[in-house]
């Protein structure tokens, strides 16, 4: 007696067979079926013998045909609205596709002749930026920058010309978009000092990459206020140093296999013995390079670990322990440099900036002081509840930490804990935001051959002034960088302009 077993394959065939044989009265039942909800999608699928992945797909196609019968079905040349097109309309029109649409003049002059039917020369265009320009100036000197806890400083280079950048880290706020003739001190410190005097910016700290310009200028403008290091520019050149010694271990393996597919190849055997004799030397000499390649990007790749992980890490160890961590980080790159160029570069930054990037753990250290003497309790009580947050909530050690850190300090826990997540929640470790903003400038940069301050002032306006659509942070969702910084709504800023939005009649 024989008997049959249907392999995986056989058994997708027959479930398509049977999908292919139900006329379209059963697919429909199928499908209402699965709109219903009372059979499980598994019941329906085996009662007509087809997939489930087969029964969703007649559940959409219901779907779909339910919401084109309630479906509005609105010709597309029927007319929806009518805008009253007056010249203030089409000068709104000209800001919102300079600053919306980042389009450039010739743009802006294409779109009026194409779509409005309406000829508009670039001098035309010019004019209407200059003319408003005069109240963005005005609104961007009387912004009061004292909200500003942490700013972010940072240059962006324009067909060779610099444009100096600072930024609120919380709020975004650009209160700096200067174009100079030169990158130095000066241009800084100007700058620096002036925005503190006229718009009272005072920061407690700010954060600067390892441009020396930037740092040079802060330390003379704002002596008292320190400039931390920039961890992103720590982080980024070796991570890409990573990729490239593991993408070089991975070459010289693709060399090794190639060079034993010859010697083990039917041609491989055909070759006389000099010639097989030379291809065991090369095997062995790149077998050889492979392993240095692999042990040198398994080494580096632990050593960008401990950096991130344990050196910069937000909630970590002390920071004479990060500090000892960071120089060992440093003499072991140093020990490899005759491997790699790319090393040296990531080394050498690391190794000048070892004060300041690590500054940031000196100023968590002295707020937790400042904690435990406000709640009277030991340092290392606030300490302890600041490891706690660094550790995983499914941790079994985490939670007996936390009973015996309840039963030890009672009612002051929840504060201590409290105060502790607000100084991770403002404690800043990179400029990466700035770098974000530059990276929005750079969209509007590249329509223009030449920069001038006036542009600037506009883009800086408009750049604080509209609100964001979408965001990682909840809270900036439909506010702009200045309602984030003063907590104060404003007008559209078109509005702050002069202009009447248009509204659609009910």
């Amino acid at each position: 007696m024989s008997i049959s077993i249907d392999t995986l394959s056989q058994q997708k065939v027959k479930v398509s067979n049977a999908a292919h044989l139900l006329n379209s009265s059963i697919r429909k039942d199928i499908g209402i079926q699965a709109i219903g909800g009372c059979t499980p999608i598994a019941h329906v699928a085996n009662r007509y013998g087809v997939s489930r992945k087969f029964v969703y797909q007649q559940k959409e196609k219901a779907l779909e045909g339910i919401s084109q019968a309630f479906e509005k079905q609105v010709p597309n040349d029927k007319v929806l609205f009518y805008i009253p097109v007056t010249k203030q309309w089409l000068v709104q029109v000209v800001l919102a596709l300079i600053f919306i649409c980042r389009a450039s003049y010739q743009g802006v002059s294409e779109f009026f002749r194409d779509i409005l039917d309406q000829p508009i020369s670039k001098g035309t265009i010019h004019n209407i930026v200059y003319e408003h320009l005069a109240t963005a100036k005005k609104i961007n000197a009387q912004q009061d920058l004292s909200h500003v806890q942490v700013g972010l400083h940072d240059e962006i280079y324009q067909a060779g010309d610099p444009v100096l950048v600072g930024c609120c880290a919380r709020s975004t706020y650009c209160y700096l978009l200067s174009l100079e003739e030169t990158c130095d001190a000066n241009s800084w410190g100007v700058h620096l000092l002036d925005l503190m005097a006229k718009q009272g910016l005072n920061p407690k700290h700010t954060v600067i990459d390892g441009g020396k310009a930037a740092r040079c200028g802060q330390k003379e403008a704002w002596p008292d206020i320190p400039a931390l290091g920039d961890t992103f520019h720590g982080l980024k050149p070796f991570l890409e140093m990573v990729s490239y010694l593991e993408n070089r271990a991975l070459e010289t393996l693709k060399t090794v296999e190639g060079l034993r597919h010859k010697i083990k190849g039917r041609r491989g055997e055909w070759k006389d013995v000099d010639k097989r004799t030379t291809l065991y030397e090369k095997l062995l000499k790149a077998e050889d390079a492979h392993d240095k390649a692999l042990d040198l990007a398994n080494d580096v790749r632990i050593l960008y670990g401990w950096l991130k992980n344990e050196v910069f890490a937000l909630v970590g160890p002390s920071y004479c322990v990060r500090k000892e961590l960071l120089m060992f980080i440093v003499e072991e790159l140093r020990a490899r440099e005759v491997f790699s160029h790319k090393i040296i570069p990531v080394r050498t930054y690391l190794e000048n900036h070892k004060d300041n990037l690590l500054e940031f753990v000196s100023i968590m250290e002295s707020q937790f002081n400042a904690i435990a003497g406000e709640f009277e309790v030991p340092v290392t009580a606030v300490l302890a509840i600041y490891e706690l947050q660094g550790m995983p909530p499914s941790s079994q050690k985490r939670w007996q930490m936390h009973v015996e850190l309840q039963e030890k300090l009672r009612s002051k826990f929840y504060g201590i804990e409290s105060s502790v997540h607000e100084i991770l929640k403002k404690t800043v470790r990179a400029n990466s935001l700035v770098e974000n903003l530059n990276s929005r400038l750079r969209t509007y940069f590249t329509l223009r051959r030449e920069l001038g301050n006036d542009y600037l002032d506009f883009l800086q306006f408009f750049l604080n002034h509209r609100r964001f659509m979408r965001s990682e942070c909840k809270e900036r969702i439909g506010k702009s960088p200045a309602e984030l910084l003063t907590g104060i709504r404003h007008e559209h800023w078109l509005e702050m302009l002069g202009f009447e939005l248009f509204k659609k009649a009910a």
